[in-house]
């Protein structure tokens, strides 16, 4: 897989092509016209955004693009249903929004939450954010009050937000922290136990520290007497009653009861699902890997979420898959266990290798009574491969794969730095970023080459980019110096090489979408 990262590997896997038949060549990639960002998974808009009408204070839009997979080809599924064989899949990477199927499928990682994001869960505390620290979270900086005049503060009145508030916003326009639709939540703590009492949309919960809620269906009016809702489930973990009152709320994830738009193909696939399982989880990463990068959770809270998405969601999504499994037909599923625990919980066992330095984020104590965890979520797979053997047909092929492996990743280099510091992307006076996403950074009149994602070079090209300045007879010379240059570039720490190959999409993709992707693949070591 070239570049070696999920979406692209398991696009390869599910259509049999490379990026340049399906078009997914990296985790994000950009709206040439306006350099900004996007998600793999979205396709730049296609033209204006459509009009709108105003009525009784509300903004009713007309018309718009539909939300469409980027991927292209043809998935694997597809083509064995087209030949007789039942497939059922379950949360494949890279499948949201679920593509037209006659398969039965569940979309898995990029699938948003109810608020059109990728999980972004809300913190509320009583205890200020950290200074000069940009959370994943919502921080709700709360008081706790005294709402009985008895001298002990005792209630927390706030609110969980919800989806954007689309019939108060114009077409296309971004919503400001303002504009989502909002419940009450409030929450009445023991005058002497650490329990609390949740209440939020007419349901009740009763927590103790350190204890998950089950999930609470919820919903979000954009429209008055139920006209229009939104669906969602949320869950609650009550990391701390006092002294500094601390509670989470995940992500609020669509309802798979009632979702707000199709997770599963066909639509009505989730009816089965959910009166089978009831409530589970339908956001793309399950796991609360926000929370643990942030420093909310530490890495005992991030191993509670783990263990109760795998016990009550993971593990009874798999028996359901095999108990319907046939004779003849073909099942995928996939397991989050060894991919996002690596990611999360490598630093505890470094230096894993003599060679390699350890990992910049180990902590001692974190290590001591983490060291083995990467090892335990492995056993723990071996233990459900041996559940799914046991499972099925004597004469079934069983496929066992895996979209990459791990290793210490200790040092980083920053291309568009290094662009910048090589005169290829010139900043407005005054700028000292590198950063493209940041609006009005860049001279883009100047500059003749950026990055983006993690492995994506683009020349400024013109015709092609919004402001581009480089020419057609201009693009191999700089593309070959562009790649000499990265591949002569050393680690001014240690003298080793950093930059192992620079592809030429040209030479490493084919097909009819090569043109959508980056000019230069950079693959560092």
């Amino acid at each position: 897989s070239t570049p070696p990262q999920s979406p692209v590997a398991w696009s390869n896997f599910i259509t049999g092509r490379n990026p340049g038949g399906h078009g997914m060549f990296d985790f994000i990639h950009r709206d040439p016209q306006t350099y900004q960002p996007l998600s793999s998974a979205t396709r730049p808009p296609s033209g204006e955004p459509p009009g709108s009408i105003e009525l009784f204070g509300y903004t009713i839009p007309l018309g718009g693009d539909a939300l469409v997979n980027n991927r292209g080809g043809i998935a694997f599924w597809d083509v064995l249903q087209e030949a007789g064989v039942e497939v059922e899949v379950y949360r494949v990477p890279g499948n949201y929004p679920p593509t037209p199927s006659q398969a039965r499928t569940l979309s898995g990682m990029g699938t948003v939450d109810l608020r059109g994001e990728y999980g972004t869960y809300s913190w509320y505390s009583s205890k200020p954010p950290p200074a000069k620290k940009h959370l994943k979270a919502d921080y709700e900086l709360v008081t706790v009050e005294d709402t009985d005049f008895d001298s002990v503060p005792d209630t927390v009145r706030t609110s969980l937000k919800g989806p954007p508030d689309i019939l108060h916003l114009k077409p296309g326009e971004l919503p400001g922290p303002n504009d989502f639709l909002m419940i009450g939540l409030v929450v009445h703590l023991d005058p002497e136990e650490n329990v609390a009492w949740l209440r939020i949309d007419g349901k009740d919960v009763l927590l103790r520290e350190g204890e998950w809620s089950d999930w609470l269906e919820v919903s979000f009016d954009a429209l008055p007497w139920g006209l229009m809702r939104f669906a969602g489930i949320v869950r609650f973990y009550m990391k701390q009653v006092r002294p500094d009152f601390q509670l989470y709320a995940s992500p609020v994830n669509l309802a798979p009861g009632d979702p707000a738009q199709p997770i599963t193909t066909p639509e009505d696939f989730v009816e089965t699902l959910y009166q089978k399982l009831g409530n589970f989880y339908t956001v793309g990463m399950p796991e609360e890997t926000n929370a643990l990068k942030d420093g909310l959770f530490d890495d005992d809270d991030f191993a509670k979420q783990v263990k109760l998405f795998q016990e009550e969601d993971s593990d009874r999504l798999l028996d359901l898959a095999l108990s319907r499994f046939e004779r003849g037909e073909t099942t995928f599923f996939y397991n989050s266990d060894i991919d996002l625990q690596c990611h999360m919980l490598w630093r505890h066992g470094d230096p894993r290798d003599p060679d390699t330095p350890r990992h910049p984020a180990w902590e001692e104590k974190a290590a001591h009574d983490h060291a083995g965890d990467i090892e335990g979520y492995y056993e723990r797979v071996d233990g459900v491969l041996g559940h799914v053997r046991e499972r099925l047909p004597e004469d079934t092929l069983l496929v066992v794969m895996s979209d990459h492996g791990h290793a210490a990743y200790t040092r980083m280099v920053h291309l568009n730095a290094w662009l910048r510091d090589e005169g290829y992307l010139v900043l407005k006076d005054g700028k000292q970023t590198g950063h493209i996403a940041t609006e009005g950074d860049v001279d883009w009149g100047r500059t003749r080459a950026y990055g983006l994602g993690f492995n994506g070079l683009y020349l400024n090209l013109a015709g092609r980019e919004g402001q581009g300045i480089v020419q057609a007879d201009q693009v191999d010379p700089l593309l070959e110096e562009i790649s000499r240059r990265l591949l002569a570039l050393r680690d001014p720490k240690n003298g080793a090489q950093v930059v192992l190959r620079a592809d030429l999409a040209r030479d490493v993709y084919s097909g009819e979408r090569v043109a959508d992707g980056p000019d230069l693949i950079v693959g560092c070591l």
